[in-house]
């Protein structure tokens, strides 16, 4: 056990069982089973009769009773999803699907990490608090308590979008989602977004030596990438773009034959690493290395402060397969063209992010090229506009251009009583004023909500830094107080009651 000295104890015992099982999005079945051995093998030991229920699309929903003389009060549901982003940035690669996350504790003892992979404190920690809330035997008075863990939340929130409060008997209207943070912060709003998934059909030329083409390996990485939404904002670079950057500057000087691309893993992850395949003319070799080397001095000047770690390789490589020049500039165009950062700052929400985009995935898929988008916005008609231009400029290209279902926006409910309680219980604890925000990033809130009628939520959570990257890293200091934070939520919500 690596975190066996940290306190509270019970959070980081249980943090460090579901760090150890594998929880990819989409294979979140042996987590499952881990969380409900877990909750039956606790009911055993502390005599609680617990009841599971489990939708169809894989979500559960566990249930703790009240304690006696305290049925009569309004359940609480503690919300979290079973699934994390799988990065990383160990040469050899890391297997996420059967390898539990290598955690450690870095040398100044104030924040746990993962050696070279993402630590899944998104939302491994979310589910650990909840988990904890319902084995803990020192919370001696509560209401009903509902923990609702669901699935595929990082790659489309399918678990919200399919939830099924019938099959899972979900009686609360309070909420706490465990998804968000920083310390002193309670995020009452959050953006929606569409995934788009340009794909087109190419015909690669078989290479014959008479074509005279020499090959080159682009090969852009090391950048800091992180969250595609909650780190959009921040002046990071994106591989894909960068590529792009650089051949399509070469491209306006000479022919390049596109052979295979690939760039991005996930969609809410900005692009760390990006590789391109291509063929030029033997005779351009003089002009192309000049303007490659021009562009890539560009680069470094503009990005030494921001992307320290910041790798541009280029080498010769064998011949391969090969797009036409025709066909090599519509896709080099297609992604020099779409936008990726912030689209526009809010009006409303002083110093907030209105809406953005990452250009997220670039690949070769057997005779076809994909590109993956991740619009946000926390106006939903923004976000339409934004997607029917991505439309037309397939349109152009004659790409074909799918729309994945929008994922709702979260948007701010100033009125709500239970916020306001929360908030006292908040500003109780850490003896000071705890700020409201709306945050960039994506929650399952806004889905959740439209599934369950007249629920009203917050969010919160202990400081988590770098999500989505192998950079990922959660403040030790932390997890006590937000633990302490939600012992008094529950056990003082007789107080919301009397409201």
């Amino acid at each position: 056990m690596v975190l066996e000295n940290l306190k509270p104890k019970i959070i980081w015992d249980i943090f460090e069982i579901i760090s150890n099982t594998p929880r990819p999005s989409r294979h979140e079945e042996r987590i499952r089973e881990v969380i409900k051995d877990f909750i039956l093998e606790a009911g055993k030991s502390n005599k609680i009769d617990y009841q599971i229920y489990q939708d169809g699309v894989g979500n559960i929903l566990i249930k703790k009773p009240a304690t006696s003389g305290q049925e009569a009060i309004p359940p609480i549901m503690l919300q979290a999803h079973f699934d994390m982003v799988c990065e990383t940035d160990k040469p050899e690669g890391f297997d996420f699907f059967n390898k539990g996350i290598p955690l450690r504790i870095q040398k100044n003892n104030e924040w746990v990490d993962a050696d070279g992979t993402t630590l899944g404190a998104d939302d491994g920690i979310g589910v650990a608090f909840a988990i904890a809330i319902l084995v803990d035997t020192s919370i001696e008075s509560h209401g009903p308590i509902e923990v609702l863990l669901t699935v595929n939340e990082e790659d489309g929130f399918d678990g919200a979008t399919q939830l099924d409060p019938k099959a899972l008997d979900i009686k609360s209207k309070l909420m706490v989602n465990l998804d968000a943070g920083p310390l002193g912060e309670i995020t009452i709003g959050s953006v929606g977004g569409r995934r788009v998934r340009f794909s087109k059909k190419f015909t690669w030329k078989e290479y014959q030596e008479s074509d005279d083409l020499e090959f080159n390996e682009l090969f852009i990485h090391g950048l800091l990438s992180g969250h595609s939404g909650e780190d959009i904002h921040l002046p990071r670079a994106n591989a894909n773009k960068l590529v792009s950057r650089i051949l399509s500057k070469i491209n306006q000087e000479m022919k390049i034959y596109i052979c295979k691309w690939q760039g991005g893993t996930k969609s809410n992850v900005i692009p760390a690493k990006s590789l391109i395949k291509f063929g030029i003319k033997v005779k351009d070799r003089e002009k192309f290395e000049e303007l490659l080397n021009e562009e890539i001095s560009s680069i470094f000047q503009y990005y030494e402060k921001f992307e320290p770690n910041l790798k541009i390789e280029n080498k010769k490589v064998s011949p391969g397969n090969y797009l036409s020049k025709e066909d090599s500039t519509v896709l080099l165009s297609t992604i020099h063209i779409i936008p990726h950062g912030v689209l526009k700052k809010s009006h409303i929400y002083e110093g907030f992010t209105e809406s953005s985009n990452n250009l997220a995935i670039v690949n070769t898929e057997n005779d076809k090229e994909v590109i993956w988008l991740y619009p946000r916005s926390i106006i939903r008609s923004e976000l339409n506009s934004f997607c029917v231009s991505m439309k037309q400029l397939g349109e152009f290209g004659r790409w074909r251009v799918f729309l994945r279902p929008v994922l709702p926006e979260w948007l701010p409910d100033l009125e709500s009583k239970f916020l306001e309680y929360v908030k006292k219980q908040y500003d109780t604890l850490l003896e000071k004023p705890v700020k409201t925000n709306v945050i960039h990033g994506g929650l399952e809130t806004g889905m959740i909500s439209t599934r369950i009628s007249g629920l009203q939520m917050v969010a919160l959570g202990p400081t988590v830094e770098a999500l989505h990257s192998p950079s990922e890293r959660l403040k030790i200091s932390d997890v006590g107080k937000i633990y302490e934070l939600l012992k008094r939520i529950v056990s003082n919500i007789k107080e919301l009651k009397s409201n």
